[in-house]
């Protein structure tokens, strides 16, 4: 799936490759070239649930829809 920069500050419904859902507010949209060693662009979420941040390279994220 590919992700891009516009993701940030928006509410997205995620799904990933394990089949979970995440609707959560992507917080920061990283690079490839930034991203060492994988240089896979990437974002991080704040799991409201869990109460942290997880990140999600693009290669685990089946799909990702940009909520209202």
């Amino acid at each position: 799936m590919k992700i891009n920069q516009k993701l940030e500050g928006k509410k997205v419904r995620l799904i990933d490759t394990d089949e979970e859902v995440f609707e959560a507010k992507v917080t920061d949209y990283i690079y490839p070239e930034d991203n060492e060693p994988e240089g896979i662009a990437s974002i991080i979420i704040w799991d409201k649930l869990k109460r942290r941040s997880v990140e999600f390279l693009e290669t685990d994220i089946k799909s990702i829809e940009i909520l209202p």
